[in-house]
């Protein structure tokens, strides 16, 4: 495999922070978004949070705009109307039910390696779009400051919200900027002819897959020209659905990025691939085959197991590149590899 997993994994559990309230429990810290920011490494980890259940009962918890809190719910095993058949989620008088609520949080290092926690949420839900939690953010540094692009989660669907910082302390949230259904954007960290370029992912439907589209935008709010980037090729460790990961990197082969991929037995994977500097809706080449699919231990056993899911990256001078990925939906971990063999991998 052309990335190396890091002797230190995994970097963040949820043993290493507290919950934000005595009635929850910490249940995943995991996909993290990645910069560098003066002389530390930072990672925003999307920290789920879940009720604990009285006996007998599952419980679930969700963000009143309202009211600005949070509101616990139990429901009891036996109760005829509740349908269990997944531990992240179950249906009552058939509607979605979500186990965990996510935030995210700021995680900081000067080695890449050992991380603290900062002690509140960064992000947190606060509008009702964000009613079931803010998920997997990605971060672009751009304009002097850094976008944050993450998903927001609630009864109305699942859209995609754009925050700025300048410093990782305060935060300003402008809004839900694609419609439901839709995660997985990332944002260029250059304009291009003048527009700002991402990259975002629908949800799969009856005629279309699971396939990473690019969109422009005059000023981040407002996304057009939309085009297919690249799509799912059944039969294979990307034939159920991809989306981007980490924010593009600029080569003189393309575009480079890592992206995530879910086979139909739900395995996710990582690839790499490039596009076109200068249209980068036009894909170049891609790697035939994973460049990190689950194989250890943490990988492979968790909340949603067989999962390599990546939101960040950080790219040193010599081009040591270190991709940051939650592994089995639970826990932070993270590889090495350099610029140039992800650009090699992206053309084999």
């Amino acid at each position: 495999m052309p990335l190396e997993r890091l002797d230190a994994n995994p970097l963040l559990t949820p043993d290493d922070l507290q919950p934000t309230r005595d009635d929850l429990e910490i249940y995943c810290t995991l996909n993290p978004g990645a910069v560098r920011f003066g002389d530390e490494i930072l990672l925003m980890v999307r920290v789920g949070e879940r009720p604990i259940p009285v006996d007998g009962s599952v419980a679930s918890v969700h963000f009143d705009a309202d009211t600005g809190e949070l509101d616990i719910r139990q429901f009891r095993h036996d109760d005829p109307d509740l349908d269990r058949r997944d531990n992240r989620a179950w249906y009552y008088r058939g509607r979605l039910v979500l186990s965990s609520m996510s935030h995210l949080r700021i995680a900081r290092s000067t080695d890449g390696v050992t991380f603290t926690f900062d002690p509140t949420p960064a992000i947190r839900p606060s509008t009702p779009y964000e009613a079931q939690g803010c998920e997997d953010a990605r971060i672009t540094f751009i304009d002097g400051r850094y976008l944050i692009a993450y998903t927001a989660v609630s009864e109305m669907g699942v859209t995609v919200a754009l925050a700025t910082t300048t410093d990782f302390v305060t935060f300003e949230k402008h809004g839900v900027i694609f419609p439901p259904t839709q995660k997985d954007v990332c944002i260029f960290p250059e304009t291009i002819d003048g527009l700002y370029v991402c990259r975002h992912r629908p949800y799969k439907s009856e005629f279309s897959p699971a396939s990473i589209w690019t969109a422009s935008s005059p000023d981040l709010l407002n996304w057009g020209r939309h085009h297919l980037t690249l799509a799912p090729t059944p039969g294979t460790w990307e034939g159920d659905r991809v989306g981007c990961g980490a924010p593009p990197i600029r080569t003189p082969d393309g575009w480079l990025e890592i992206y995530h991929a879910a086979d139909a037995d739900q395995t996710y994977h990582l690839g790499a691939m490039l596009s076109d500097l200068a249209h980068p809706e036009r894909l170049l080449t891609r790697s035939s085959s994973p460049i990190l699919e689950p194989q250890a231990d943490y990988e492979l056993k968790g909340v949603f197991s067989n999962c390599v899911f990546h939101n960040g990256l950080i790219v040193d001078a010599d081009g040591t590149m270190t991709v940051y990925y939650g592994a089995a939906d639970r826990i932070c971990a993270a590889a090495a590899t350099t610029v140039d063999e992800m650009v090699a991998a992206a053309k084999s």
